[in-house]
């Protein structure tokens, strides 16, 4: 069953002006105060895991902390909501094993001027907040991608109201609770599921019906390592994604590139189209390779198995309309899942099978850390910093294109 509560609303009217585009990312901020923020953002509230389990606390904490961010970003913005989806769900942390738990999906709309028409062209930004039990993946995994989408919300509230843009087509951020990987071997379902399912779903299916421009999921999108061999590709990945797989071996298996995760014959041409053209107008000094990963049916392998367990995919699988979604993600963080059939009560246990089975990285600890040990903050890099904001600024850019019209 789910719940909802709404938590703000903003209903100030939105004047036209003379229908240029404005891009949200010039004027705002410069460089430096942004990675300031992704930097104090990430310490505040990712540093620590936030397993459901395991870490509670740290979990809740971080739940609290975005809604709290979002309120800041949401004063005086017109026509916004922030609703919480409540959900409940059983989850397999380790194979075979059920629990149940309690998720809350963060919920932030900004209605277009055309909310309500047949013309609105729906856009959804989404970023799990969970994580692993890991200590050293959790800031990357997934605290750079709700940081990032909370800044680009922040970018979209500063364009409306201090430069007078109006928003043409209304753009939902989502925090999705409990990550679908949690799922595997349940046939049971994460936040995102739930808010395609419940949430999306009602207003797809509302009068006038409104369509839908896609959703873009950013999922782990700051580990950079430009080391020669730093990247580790999985079992198969030659076959099922050829050409990345060309790109990266003449790359000479640097880890310093962004993937972007398409699907054959669905409608995300448009918007995978639209975000490479912006990714490289901002990337000029083509520090950050953006490679595209087509999923196709007759490349089945490992490798293609490993990107059917993030956020996107219910979007692929709505009913039986398959919506247009990309995954944006620097590839680092999918484990290879412990395979047993054992009781796990004792949450320490619990974290010591996750401590070794973290050998499973494709960019691995070590080779983020440089060093044997580290903790999570250690990564807060330059180099990693800029490569969350080159994302942060891409899409930027591409909502300026697509959803505003300019002063």
């Amino acid at each position: 069953m789910v719940h909802w509560r709404l938590l703000l609303v903003a209903t100030i009217a939105v004047c036209a002006t003379n229908g240029e585009a404005k891009s949200t990312a010039s004027s705002r901020s410069t460089a430096a105060e942004r990675t300031g923020r992704y930097k104090s953002l990430l310490t505040d509230y990712f540093a620590l895991p936030r397993h459901p389990y395991l870490n509670e606390v740290n979990w809740i904490n971080a739940r609290a902390g975005i809604v709290s961010e979002f309120e800041k970003i949401l004063h005086n913005v017109p026509n916004t909501t922030m609703e919480i989806q409540d959900f409940h769900t059983s989850i397999s942390f380790v194979p075979n094993i059920a629990t149940e738990i309690k998720g809350k999906n963060i919920i932030v709309t900004f209605a277009g001027r055309n909310r309500g028409k047949a013309g609105d062209e729906i856009l959804v930004i989404g970023a799990h907040y969970d994580s692993d039990a890991s200590v050293l993946i959790s800031i990357d995994d997934n605290g750079s991608g709700v940081v990032a989408m909370l800044e680009i919300a922040r970018g979209l509230a500063d364009a409306i109201v201090n430069r007078k843009a109006v928003l043409v087509n209304t753009i939902m951020f989502v925090a999705f609770d409990i990550q679908n990987e949690f799922s595997d071997g349940m046939a049971q379902i994460g936040g995102s599921s739930f808010f395609v399912k419940e949430k999306l779903a009602t207003i797809l299916d509302s009068q006038p019906k409104p369509s839908f421009l896609g959703a873009i999921i950013l999922d782990s999108v700051m580990n950079y390592n430009s080391s020669e061999g730093s990247q580790v590709l999985p079992n198969g990945f030659e076959k099922s994604f050829p050409e990345a797989f060309s790109q990266i071996q003449a790359n000479l298996y640097k880890g310093n590139y962004l993937a972007m995760v398409t699907k054959e014959r669905l409608r995300s041409l448009q918007l995978d189209y639209s975000i490479a053209q912006e990714w490289n107008r901002t990337d000029t000094q083509q520090r950050y390779p953006l490679y595209q990963l087509e999923i196709r049916r007759t490349a089945a392998s490992p490798a293609l198995f490993e990107f059917l367990k993030q956020d996107h995919v219910p979007f692929w699988n709505f009913e039986n309309n398959p919506l247009s979604a990309v995954l944006l993600t620097d590839t680092s963080t999918y484990t290879f899942k412990p395979r047993m059939s054992i009781s796990i009560t004792d949450k320490k246990f619990y974290n010591l099978i996750i401590f070794f089975t973290l050998k499973g990285k494709w960019r691995g600890i070590q080779r983020m850390c440089g060093i044997t040990i580290c903790n999570s903050t250690q990564l807060l890099t330059a180099d990693r910093l800029n490569m969350l904001d080159q994302v942060v600024v891409t899409l930027e850019r591409f909502i300026s294109q697509s959803h505003l019209d300019g002063d």
